[in-house]
């Protein structure tokens, strides 16, 4: 047998050229492996952090594809032109982002707590907190507490910390390396807060019992005067003092707007509730055909034509299942979605005897804005619109969000089944949707 070292020496030229090769292929198998990005909304804001509280650096139109250099916070973290580095919203895996307020300040009482990924002990492990550090609670379950942490969400045993019913007086800062290496949290007093929802009610005291004189838009920026339990004290623009509750406003630490709400239906979660499921078959056809076999589907084609431009869409069921009524609103109130829509058709006493399409709403304040942009669209189906109306249903009425419920059309009338079943009246909706939900977030 030859040598080793001998046959090296004869074929030098030989084992270049596999180097060669095989350097080749790895750099092959490293940029095969690099994740790219296509932009699919008409246009995407790229921002300068990992949230909707960073400033917008350019925007990014449909087409465009972008290098990914990291991932965090749902957010991708990419290259632009020039050099420069921004984040766009992933959406594709669960929502993760929060808004600073919401709920409780809590404290650490045990000698240390570890913040775990998810709600049980052998999840994986985030980090972990001493004694007497203050943190925001945002839920609680089953003897576990989320939390805010790092501009994310954590988990903690609700047992190794104390509750309060105080909102918070500081937020969070994170000061991250010019590498993205290592970041450093601070606590931070809050100098001014930012509306979420429109309608914010200005009241006279810290409790919704007081009178209320003034309301305010989605986004404004009022400064913070003091804070008196869960509501805080703030002055507006035209010297106006008065208190709003800590759970319709977001807290800074600048003197600047924080934009929690979505900008454009790109930056948007949407909540598409499917009417029905299950052994809750709905109403009838005239040939017994379920209702809920046509809310599914045409779910399925708006959520197809929002996420197509770029919104993130959550669905309260996405199969055949029975899904009680309660749940469906507590997912749009956990996530804190920018709109929930319940899609549904109509059925009237006796068979062909009524036709058209509804929109309906419970809270003039918080849905009827939403209600008339997609009632506005709604009118271009080719069923009679039958206009806007209150709905007591519990879907709205549970809803903390801005929330819907279409219906649309009368299953049981002939003529508007044979749109409601098939799939260009489908996505005749999801068009329509899709318009009214791009004018809403205008």
């Amino acid at each position: 047998m030859q040598k080793p070292l001998n046959w090296l020496k004869r074929y030098p030229a030989v084992i270049l050229l596999l180097i060669i090769v095989g350097v080749g292929l790895f750099a092959t198998h490293v940029l095969a492996t690099y994740q790219q990005i296509t932009i699919k909304a008409n246009v995407v804001n790229v921002r300068q952090g990992p949230g909707l509280s960073y400033d917008v650096m350019e925007q990014a139109s449909k087409g465009e594809s972008m290098n990914v250099i990291s991932q965090k916070n749902n957010w991708y973290q990419v290259r632009l032109s020039g050099d420069k580095i921004g984040w766009v919203a992933s959406w594709l895996v669960d929502n993760t982002e929060v808004s600073a307020t919401s709920n409780r300040v809590a404290k650490v009482t045990y000698t240390f707590a570890n913040v775990r990924k998810s709600s049980n002990s052998t999840s994986q492990l985030l980090g972990k907190l001493n004694k007497g550090d203050q943190i925001t609670v945002l839920y609680q379950q089953n003897g576990w507490s989320q939390i805010k942490y790092n501009n994310a969400v954590g988990w903690v045993q609700s047992s190794l910390i104390s509750v309060t019913d105080n909102a918070p007086t500081t937020v969070q800062k994170t000061t991250t390396t010019a590498d993205s290496s290592s970041t450093t949290q601070t606590s931070t007093d809050i100098q001014s807060v930012t509306t979420q929802l429109n309608d914010t009610k200005l009241r006279s005291g810290p409790a919704t019992t007081y009178d209320y004189s003034k309301t305010y838009a989605a986004n404004t920026k009022l400064t913070y005067v003091s804070k008196s339990g869960l509501w805080y004290q703030v002055k507006d623009a035209d010297g106006n003092t008065g208190y709003v509750a800590s759970w319709v406003v977001t807290p800074s630490a600048t003197d600047e707007v924080v934009k929690t709400s979505a900008t454009s239906l790109s930056e948007a979660t949407i909540v598409l509730d499917a009417g029905h499921g299950g052994s809750d078959v709905g109403a009838l056809s005239t040939g017994d055909k379920y209702e809920k076999t046509y809310t599914l589907e045409t779910v399925n084609a708006i959520a197809k034509k929002l996420r197509a431009a770029g919104a993130n869409v959550v669905l309260t069921r996405s199969s055949d299942k029975f899904i009680d009524l309660a749940p469906r609103p507590v997912v749009a109130n956990k996530i804190k979605a920018d709109a929930f829509i319940s899609i549904h058709f109509d059925s009237s006493t006796n068979a062909n005897e009524a036709s058209g399409t509804t929109t309906y709403y419970y809270s003039s304040s918080k849905d009827n804005t939403l209600a008339k942009a997609i009632n506005a669209q709604t009118k271009t189906l080719p069923l009679t619109n039958r206009g806007i109306e209150y709905g007591n249903y519990q879907v709205l009425r549970d809803n903390k969000r801005p929330s819907v419920l279409l219906e649309l059309g009368y299953i049981n009338n002939d003529t508007d089944f044979n749109y409601i079943s098939s799939s260009s009246y489908q996505e005749q909706v999801a068009t329509a949707v899709y318009n009214g939900l791009t004018d809403y977030f205008k």
